[in-house]
């Protein structure tokens, strides 16, 4: 099952996608959240331990990948659940490394379809940021088109489609399917 989770910032897609994804869990499979934020300050790396501490009650190994998710093939039991936290991020990795790379979305959308398809359970969290009416500089409209195609590339690859906002649950694709998940 894939399950594509999207909606605004700081909206509770996080906590949903983890409610999500404990509902699929299966017993004896892995269960693992991919953390794709790449700490660049101290405040970020407060942030991430935050986080590590308010899911430590669901049991997830947690497995940081900044970059390069399709190597998730090469190391881990993809038979299990999984839950990427975000699509954002790691386009942001991507992108923004030593040089911006501007057609970073390409890879990340190709390496995200790949390794999804080959996952028994995946719940992905991504930002919806493409509906202000701010004047951005080129290299942030190529971001924001980049983190838009890679949401409909995934989208048409998911079995459930979801927008969160403020924590509403807003079911766009595979309504049949949401409902026999039960959320804690």
């Amino acid at each position: 099952m894939i399950v594509y989770i999207s909606g605004g910032c700081k909206n509770g897609k996080s906590s949903i996608a983890e409610k999500i994804a404990f509902t699929l869990k299966q017993t004896d499979k892995p269960f693992y959240y991919i953390a794709t934020m790449e700490p660049k300050d101290e405040e970020d790396k407060k942030r991430i331990e935050k986080h590590k501490k308010d899911r430590e009650h669901l049991f997830f190994e947690t497995i940081e990948i900044h970059r390069n998710i399709i190597n998730l093939e090469k190391t881990l039991n993809l038979d299990g659940t999984f839950l990427i936290d975000s699509v954002t991020a790691l386009l942001a990795n991507e992108m923004f490394n030593d040089n911006i790379i501007e057609d970073a979305y390409k890879k990340v959308s190709h390496d995200l379809l790949y390794i999804i398809e080959k996952m028994k359970n995946v719940v992905i969290v991504s930002d919806y940021i493409y509906s202000d009416s701010i004047q951005y500089d080129n290299t942030t409209k190529n971001y924001i088109k980049g983190l838009a195609y890679i949401d409909k590339a995934c989208s048409k690859k998911a079995d459930i489609l979801i927008e969160v906002c403020y924590n509403n649950i807003i079911v766009h694709k595979g309504k049949d399917k949401f409902k026999e998940i039960k959320l804690c």
